[in-house]
């Protein structure tokens, strides 16, 4: 399955749509492989790219004091936390693949789409 990015999904915040756009391209590259050479190096990338994603969405968010902040902003601790706990699992030598791959489609399909969406309407009013 490869997730497809939307113009719907920007916010119209330059930063913030780009290096959520490289997450959704980052998340493509994990889920076409198999190779655990290309994986494990793409699970870095991809916990440092939703790091950074969340730091300047939530950045945005405080700025314009978006009032569901403290909720969203858990969400993305919880799926940064999970995501940096499967990257420490290839660490050691275990990929767990499909737990990786639900993380970000649930992200894509489900964050994205309602809970940003959010942030976005809010923006523009």
């Amino acid at each position: 399955m490869k997730l497809e990015w939307l113009d719907s999904y920007k916010m119209n915040d330059v930063e913030v749509d780009a290096v959520r756009e490289k997450l959704f391209a980052l998340t493509n590259e994990f889920l076409a492989s198999d190779d655990l050479t290309v994986l494990r190096p793409v699970i870095v990338a991809l916990c440092k790219q939703a790091r950074l994603q969340f730091e300047r969405e939530e950045a945005l968010m405080r700025r314009v004091n978006f009032p569901d902040m403290q909720a969203h902003m858990a969400q993305h601790q919880l799926l940064l936390d999970h995501l940096i706990g499967r990257s420490m699992d290839v660490g050691k030598g275990y990929m767990n693949k499909p737990a990786i791959a639900e993380l970000m489609k649930d992200w894509a399909t489900r964050h994205v789409p309602v809970e940003d969406a959010a942030l976005a309407a809010f923006l523009t009013r």
